[in-house]
């Protein structure tokens, strides 16, 4: 019976993490370049039941699983969708790959995110204020606007700067979500060649589909109350069975 409240907590909090990372995907439902999380579960060995009679051969009774347990949560890096700003700020990756940011400890970073702006100091930077990396080093404009072609050559007044530096993993599943927001690569399978175009003046939009986040925050829910309610009913009969042997 113990074992039942084991079975029912691992159950409980499975899906506590479910609604935790439902929950941050409707609320990036408008991030550009979001990609949607998703979390995969996975049953702990299962343990087989005997029966034993005497001296007797010990018969098998079936078997009972402890519970379940989060294996991973996976970033799904489909694409999104292209719309159209206006803004030469703007940036959109048409096809596999992400954006290269240096971060201010010098780290690197990745991302799908293409809303850039201009520091004090001329770089290309995102919000966050990391700088947005060309394949000879971070891209500074002097200031001035500029324009990107398809294939991710930066021009100042029609003169070639540089050209975008985009990671195209080749195990785009083994990239990571850091807590900034931006990916690494966790794969360690290495790049290949960028073949998507980049398209000036849009943004990708988040890959979540709100109908199915809200379909399984409501299923985690329900499977939450379940649990919950059979690690009530656990106690309880425990909580009886403790006063009977007591009056006994």
């Amino acid at each position: 019976m113990i074992r039942g409240f084991y079975t029912a907590g691992s159950g409980m909090i499975s899906q506590s993490r479910k609604l935790d990372v439902s929950g941050a995907n409707m609320s990036n439902a408008r991030t550009s370049g979001y990609k949607r999380s998703e979390v995969t579960t996975a049953s702990f060995n299962e343990k087989l039941l005997m029966r034993y009679q005497g001296a007797s051969l010990p018969a098998e009774v079936g078997s009972l699983s402890p519970g379940t347990m989060i294996d991973s949560v996976s970033s799904i890096v489909e694409q999104g969708g292209v719309v159209e700003t206006g803004n030469p700020f703007n940036l959109a990756i048409e096809g596999e790959g992400f954006f290269t940011l240096r971060q201010a400890d010098g780290t690197i970073g990745y991302t799908r995110n293409g809303e850039f702006l201009l520091d004090s100091q001329g770089y290309i930077t995102d919000a966050n204020g990391n700088r947005l990396m060309g394949e000879n080093g971070p891209l500074n404009t002097g200031g001035k606007q500029f324009e990107v072609s398809s294939e991710g050559v930066v021009l100042v007044d029609g003169e070639e700067i540089g050209k975008l530096s985009i990671y195209t993993p080749v195990n785009a599943g083994g990239m990571a979500k850091q807590e900034s927001g931006l990916f690494t690569d966790a794969s360690g399978a290495g790049q290949k060649a960028f073949a998507g175009q980049i398209v000036q003046g849009s943004l990708e939009t988040s890959n979540v589909d709100l109908m199915e986040e809200m379909m399984s925050i409501m299923s985690s829910q329900r499977n939450f109350q379940a649990c919950s309610q059979v690690a009530k009913m656990i106690d309880s009969t425990i909580a009886k069975t403790v006063e009977i042997g007591r009056l006994g």
